[in-house]
């Protein structure tokens, strides 16, 4: 229960970080850049994985319509496909968006630190681009598996999707919620191994959080504003979490 728990306030602490970013001094500023970016990211994507979702599907069920069963069937596999193409742009998505946003969530995780009179080290913007870019690529290797565990799945007919969108969302929710807490933890000094440390040693508040930025991220247009949102949560979770360890 205790666990669970956690996991419940780790989820949560992202519907509390949309308040507490819009208090931060500045806050507009820093998101109006970003968040037209991540607009634009999101148009462009929407509209390949439609037309992606348009050619692939057709093809692996038949262009006819020979029965209720076979109409039933092609709006599943469209369903489903769907899914998996909406997991596909969650992470390309996400690491996009980390990438280009990067100095400006960390200045709010900074000006955040600032309100609360916590330790860190401020990092000049370029450092910041480098660690999301290499947080990001370690991400993209773990894409690259999963996407070859999923192409292997789609010899099992729906199954195979099925298992391939239960996978790609675990890895997401993983990834989600290592990414949240990681600029704050590196503001603290911690290095990668550390900070993984940190993550197993939190875990369940760090996979509640991560469970709301992947299922933000899964909502079209909804997804445009969790980064920043979630950036902000990640900071929250490591200040809370250091309250609790110096009591």
């Amino acid at each position: 229960m205790k666990h669970l728990h956690q996991t419940a306030d780790g989820f949560f602490l992202l519907f509390r970080g949309v308040r507490v970013m819009f208090g931060v001094p500045g806050a507009w500023w820093l998101l109006t850049i970003p968040l037209l970016l991540n607009l634009g990211i999101f148009v462009c994507t929407l509209i390949g994985v439609w037309k992606w979702i348009m050619l692939v599907v057709p093809g692996l069920i038949g262009s006819g319509y020979e029965s209720v069963w076979l109409v039933v069937l092609t709006w599943m596999v469209y369903l489903i496909f769907l899914f998996l193409a909406l997991l596909v742009y969650a992470f390309l998505f996400s690491m996009i968006a980390e990438v280009i946003g990067a100095p400006f969530y960390e200045e709010l995780g900074v000006r955040l630190d600032r309100q609360e009179n916590r330790a860190f080290v401020e990092r000049p913007w370029n450092r910041e681009v480098w660690f999301a870019l290499t947080q990001e690529s370690r991400k993209a290797l773990l894409l690259g598996a999963v996407v070859v565990i999923g192409v292997f799945l789609q010899f099992f007919p729906v199954v195979g999707q099925i298992l391939s969108g239960v996978l790609g969302f675990v890895v997401l929710l993983v990834t989600a919620g290592g990414d949240a807490v990681g600029p704050a933890l590196a503001r603290r000094g911690l290095m990668l191994g550390e900070r993984r440390k940190w993550v197993l040693t939190h875990l369940g508040p760090v996979l509640g959080l991560g469970a709301a930025k992947a299922v933000g991220l899964l909502i079209p247009f909804v997804n445009i504003f969790v980064p920043p949102v979630a950036a902000v949560a990640g900071t929250l979770l490591v200040q809370e979490q250091e309250s609790l360890s110096n009591k």
